[in-house]
C-alpha cells in the first residue's frame, strides 16, 4: 500500500482558522465569538438528550421495556438492516470497486485513493460503522421518534392530494438535502460539533469509503436536526430507507479521488473536485462546499468555491489528531478507538479552557 505524507501544518486550539470572507477581528473578539458557538453546542447537545430522555420516558415511564428481549431484538434487526445495506450489501462494493479503479485511471491526485494505509483505515472504519452508529442511531432515532409522538401527537402534513405521492417524495429529499446542509454547516461552524466533525475530514487522501468515517455521535446530531422536517411531512419509512441508500451510493462517489467536476452538472449536483475542496485545509477551501447531494444551497447561501478546477491536499491542521501510520489489522482497530475518542479529548480541553475564565 502507498503511504501518504503528513504534511507539517501549524498546531490550533481553534475549531476553524478564521473564515477569509469575514471582516478581520480582534483577538478578544474572535475568542468571544468562539465562546458564543461553544455554548450554542453544549446547549443543542443537552437540548438533544432531554428530547432523547422524553422520548424513553415516553416509550416506558418505568424503562421495564429495556429489559424486554423483543425490544433487543428489534434493535438487533435494525442493526441487520444497517449491516445488508452496507456492509454485505454486493451492489454497494461492487459500485466501490468501480470507482477504485476509476481512481487509478482519473486520479484526483497521484498517490491517493483507497490503496493507502489511509484506504486501510477507512476499510476499518466501514466495517466498524454499522457496528458502532447505526446501534447508536437506532436507538437515539426511537428515543426521539417518541418523544416527537409525546410532544406533537404525531402530527404531520398530508401534501398527498395536492402533490402526489412523487411530488411528496422529491418534497421530502429537497428538505432533507437542505437539513444535511444545514446539519453540516452547524458542524464545522459550532467548536463542539467540529470535534466531532473533525473525524471525518482528518483523512489525508479522499477514497470513497471516507464516507465511513464519521464519528457515532455525528448521525445522532445530524438526525435529530433532520427528522422533524421529515416527519412533518409524513414521509414513508421505505422511502426514507430508499433515499438514504441512494445517497450512500451517491456519497461514495463524491469521496472518491476522481478528477471531475461533473462539467455543466456541477450547477446542481455536487461534483468529487467540489467535495475534494470541502475537504481542504487552505484557508481559501476552509467552511466551503457544505452540500451532500444538491450544490444549490451553497450557491444560494454564499457558501460554494468557484475555482472549479482545483485538486488541493486534505485534512485538518490538528498535528495532535491520532492519524494513522500503518495497515496493521491492529493498529487498524487502535486507530478506530483513538480517533473515537479524540473529540472527547477535544471537549474536555474546552472544558479545562472555561475553568480557568
Amino acid at each position: 500500500m502507498q503511504t501518504i505524507d503528513r504534511p507539517v501544518v501549524p498546531n490550533t486550539t481553534t475549531a476553524r482558522p478564521a473564515d477569509p470572507g469575514e471582516p478581520a477581528t480582534t483577538g478578544a473578539a474572535r475568542r468571544a465569538q468562539q465562546r458564543r458557538r461553544r455554548i450554542l453546542g453544549v446547549s443543542a447537545f443537552w437540548a438533544l438528550v432531554a428530547l432523547v430522555a422524553v422520548g424513553v420516558a415516553r416509550t416506558n415511564p418505568d424503562l421495564g421495556r429495556i429489559a424486554d428481549a423483543g425490544w433487543w431484538s428489534q434493535l438487533g434487526s435494525n442493526v441487520l438492516a444497517g449491516w445488508r445495506a452496507a456492509v454485505l450489501n454486493p451492489w454497494y462494493w461492487g459500485f466501490v470497486g468501480l470507482l477504485i479503479l476509476a481512481e487509478r485511471r482519473w486520479p484526483g491526485r497521484e498517490g491517493e485513493g483507497a490503496l493507502t494505509t489511509g484506504g486501510a483505515q477507512d476499510l476499518a472504519w466501514t466495517i466498524a460503522f454499522p457496528l458502532l452508529n447505526l446501534t447508536v442511531v437506532a436507538l437515539a432515532v426511537g428515543a426521539l421518534n417518541a418523544a416527537y409522538d409525546g410532544l406533537l401527537g404525531g402530527a404531520h402534513l398530508d401534501l398527498t392530494p395536492w402533490l402526489g405521492t412523487a411530488g411528496v417524495a422529491v418534497l421530502a429529499f429537497l428538505v432533507a438535502d437542505f437539513g444535511m446542509w444545514f446539519t453540516h454547516w452547524a458542524r464545522h461552524r459550532v467548536p463542539t460539533f467540529w470535534h466531532f466533525h473533525a473525524v471525518h475530514h482528518a483523512p489525508r487522501a479522499m477514497n470513497p469509503m471516507v464516507d465511513n468515517r464519521v464519528h457515532l455521535a455525528e448521525p445522532v446530531i445530524a438526525t435529530a436536526l433532520v427528522l422533524v422536517p421529515t416527519r412533518l411531512l409524513g414521509l414513508d419509512g421505505h422511502a426514507v430507507l430508499a433515499l438514504a441508500l441512494a445517497t450512500t451510493f451517491f456519497t461514495a462517489f463524491t469521496h472518491a479521488n476522481l478528477h471531475t467536476n461533473l462539467g455543466p452538472l456541477r450547477w446542481v449536483l455536487i461534483s468529487p473536485q467540489a467535495h475534494r475542496v470541502h475537504h481542504s485545509y487552505a484557508p481559501e477551501h476552509i467552511d466551503t462546499n457544505f452540500g451532500t447531494v444538491l450544490s444549490i444551497w451553497d450557491r444560494v447561501f454564499g457558501t460554494y468555491h468557484r475555482g472549479e478546477d482545483e485538486y488541493p491536499t486534505v485534512g485538518i491542521p490538528d498535528t495532535r489528531f491520532p492519524l494513522e501510520t500503518t495497515a496493521t489489522p491492529a493498529a487498524l482497530v487502535a486507530g478506530v478507538a483513538r480517533q473515537t475518542a479524540y473529540p472527547f479529548r477535544r471537549c474536555l480541553e474546552d472544558v479545562g479552557r472555561f475553568r480557568r475564565r
